[in-house]
C-alpha cells in the first residue's frame, strides 16, 4: 500500500466531507499491515468484506470533481475574493497549475488506494491472482465451502470495482502503482510506477473477469435475487465499462461489440416523458432502468450519505431561494459552478439545462450586475450535514447508446436513431442525417450531446481527451483555448491574473495532460525514487 494521506493537510470542511461516508474503513485501512491468513472463512464473511469493499468507493467522490470536471469547459470555481489556500488549490487546478503538493489532488489517490487495498485483500481471500504474462485474473485453489459460481462472482465484481479505480487513475496520473496484493509499508516502497500500457493491460484482465463472472440477469428481472444485486456490478456494467477502456485505446470494433451487446440484452433503457432526465437522478427512483452502475449513498446519519449537495450549493441564500436550489443542513462551499459556456450551449428547451443549472439573475437593487451559473444536478436539501441520500451516477444507459455512436464513428440510421433517443428525450427536434451529413457535423454532434447529457457528472474532462483518438475533429485542447478566451475576464479577478495569450499557452504544457503524482509518493520513498510527471 502506498503511503496513505496526512489528512491533517485537509481544509476542514472536504476532511469532514470525505469521511463522513465511510469512516470505518478509513480507519481500518490506515492499518498497513492487515494479517489475512484465517480472515475469510466463510461465503458470509466473503459476501461481507465485498459490501465493504463497496463501502470504500464513496470517499474519493468527494475529490473526484476537482480533479476531472473542473479541468473542462463545463465548471469552475466561483469564489474570486477567497484567500483561503484550499481554495486556491481547486482554482490552480482549473487553469492547469495544480502544485505536486496539492491536499486534494493527494486526497483523491489516498482515497482510492486505500479501496484499492481492501478490494485486494478480498480477491486475496478468494484466492485469486492476476498474471502479467497472460493478462489474465488467475483462480488457485480454494477450501471455503461454496460454489465456484459464487466465488467468481465476488471476485468479478472486486475485480470490476479494482479497473473502476485504475481507469480514473491512469487517466488522471498516468502510470501509476499497479499493487495487485495486499503489501506492507515496506513492501510498497519497492514498488515502482508501472507503465501506461500495463496499467491498461490491467485493467482489461480485470474487466474481462467482471463480464465473465458477475450477475448477467436483465435489468427488469424482479426476482428477490435480481433486487439484491441492484446497486452491484453486472455483467452488463463490466462490458460497459470495459468498452469506454477499449474506445479510450482506439480499439472501436471491440468496444462496439461489448456496447451491441448491452443494448440488445442488458434489459437496462432509457427513461422517457418529460420527466424522464429529472427522473434518473430522483432519490426516490434509485437505481432506475438507466443506471447501470452507480455508487450509492444513504441518507439518515449513518455515516453513508454523500458530501456532494453541500459541496455545491450556494453559501448565499438569496441566490437559493431566487433559483429555488434546495438547501442542505451545514456548510455549504460553491464550488463547482457550471460555466456560462456550458449553460450557453444548451437550447433554451432543451429540459437538461433548467435541470442541471439554475441561474441567479441580479435584481435592479443587487450589488452586482452578472448572472451566476449553479450546479443543481446533484442538489438536494439535507436534515443532516454531509448526509445526502443521492447516488452517483459512474454509468448510464444513455452513455452506452452515446458511445456506441462514437464507436461507430459515422451517421447511420442505428447511430442516428441512438443519438436520437438521447436528444429527443430533452425535448428537442429528431436530428435528421442532414443535420450530420459530415464528419465534423456528426462527431460534434455526438460530442455535444455528451456534453448536455453528462454535465456535472465527471465525464466532460475524460470525453474531451478520448475525443482525440475517436472523434478527432473535437481538440481537448482547441476546446479549451476557446474555453480560456471566454473565461478570461473571471480569471482576471485573481492576483496575478493571466491574460489570454498566457491562459491559453498552458494548453501546450505537458501539466495539461496529467496531474502530479502526489509529493507524499516522491519524498518519502527513499529505496525506490520516483519519477515525476513532466512539468511539476
Amino acid at each position: 500500500m502506498k503511503k496513505i494521506f496526512n489528512t491533517s493537510k485537509l481544509f476542514i470542511l472536504f476532511l469532514v466531507l470525505s469521511v463522513s461516508g465511510c469512516s470505518d474503513y478509513i480507519e481500518l485501512e490506515n492499518k498497513n499491515d492487515i494479517p489475512l491468513k484465517g480472515f475469510y472463512n466463510s461465503e458470509s464473511e466473503l459476501n461481507y468484506a465485498l459490501s465493504g469493499c463497496y463501502s470504500t468507493l464513496r470517499a474519493p467522490i468527494a475529490y473526484e470533481w476537482m480533479l476531472s470536471e473542473i479541468r473542462s469547459d463545463n465548471t469552475f470555481m466561483n469564489l474570486t475574493a477567497t484567500t483561503v489556500p484550499q481554495n486556491l488549490q481547486i482554482y490552480s487546478n482549473d487553469i492547469f497549475e495544480a502544485p505536486a503538493f496539492d491536499s486534494f489532488i493527494e486526497s483523491y489517490w489516498g482515497t482510492t488506494y486505500q479501496s484499492i487495498r481492501s478490494i485486494n485483500a478480498l480477491l486475496e481471500g478468494l484466492k485469486t491472482s492476476y498474471n502479467p504474462n497472460s493478462g489474465a485474473i488467475e483462480y488457485g485453489p480454494f477450501t471455503i465451502t461454496m460454489t465456484e459460481a459464487e466465488r467468481k462472482r465476488i471476485a468479478g465484481e472486486a475485480s470490476f470495482m479494482r479497473a473502476y479505480h485504475y481507469f480514473n487513475l491512469v487517466r488522471l496520473y498516468g502510470g501509476v502503482f499497479l499493487i495487485d496484493k495486499v503489501v506492507t509499508s515496506e513492501e510498497s516502497l519497492r514498488i515502482p510506477r508501472s507503465t501506461v500500457a500495463d496499467i491498461y493491460k490491467f485493467i482489461l484482465a480485470d474487466l474481462k473477469n467482471a463480464s465473465e463472472n458477475c450477475i448477467s440477469a436483465k435489468y427488469g428481472n424482479t426476482t428477490d435475487a435480481q433486487k439484491a444485486v441492484q446497486g452491484k456490478a453486472t455483467v452488463w456494467a463490466a462490458k460497459a465499462l470495459l468498452a469506454k477502456v477499449y474506445l479510450t485505446l482506439g480499439q472501436k470494433a471491440d468496444a462496439l461489440q461489448l456496447l451491441t451487446d448491452v443494448i440488445g440484452n442488458s434489459g437496462h433503457s432509457i427513461l422517457t416523458g418529460a420527466t424522464g432526465y429529472a427522473n434518473v437522478f430522483s432519490s426516490t427512483n434509485e437505481m432506475n432502468a438507466e443506471i447501470v452502475f452507480a455508487i450509492r449513498f444513504k441518507s439518515g446519519a449513518l455515516g453513508y450519505g454523500s458530501s456532494l449537495s453541500n459541496l455545491f450549493a450556494t453559501n448565499n441564500t438569496s441566490v437559493a431561494s431566487q433559483t429555488k436550489l434546495a438547501q442542505p443542513v451545514g456548510t455549504r462551499g460553491s464550488y463547482n459552478n457550471p460555466t456560462a459556456e456550458l449553460y450557453n450551449s444548451y437550447a433554451t428547451n432543451d429540459i437538461r439545462r433548467d435541470y442541471s443549472i439554475k441561474v441567479y439573475k441580479p435584481t435592479a437593487t443587487s450589488l452586482s450586475s452578472t448572472w451566476t451559473y449553479w450546479a443543481a444536478k446533484h442538489n438536494i436539501a439535507t436534515t443532516v450535514a454531509n448526509d445526502s441520500e443521492l447516488d452517483w451516477p459512474v454509468l448510464r444507459y444513455s452513455d452506452v447508446l452515446l458511445m456506441y455512436c462514437e464507436a461507430v464513428g459515422a451517421n447511420n440510421p442505428t447511430t442516428l436513431g441512438y443519438l436520437n433517443q438521447v436528444h429527443t428525450r430533452a425535448g428537442l427536434t429528431a436530428l435528421t442525417s442532414a443535420n450530420v451529413n459530415t464528419q465534423a457535423l456528426y462527431e460534434k454532434a455526438v460530442a455535444d450531446e455528451r456534453r448536455w447529457e453528462f454535465a456535472l457528472e465527471n465525464q466532460r474532462w475524460f470525453d474531451l481527451l478520448r475525443f482525440s483518438t475517436t472523434m478527432p475533429t473535437i481538440n481537448a485542447k482547441a476546446v479549451m483555448n476557446n474555453h480560456f478566451a471566454v473565461m478570461q475576464p473571471f480569471y482576471a479577478q485573481y492576483d496575478g491574473a493571466y491574460t489570454t495569450a498566457q491562459l491559453q499557452q498552458k494548453t501546450a504544457d505537458p501539466k495539461f495532460d496529467l496531474l502530479p503524482i502526489p509529493n507524499s509518493e516522491i519524498v518519502t520513498n527513499t529505496i525506490n525514487p520516483i519519477q515525476q510527471n513532466p512539468g511539476y
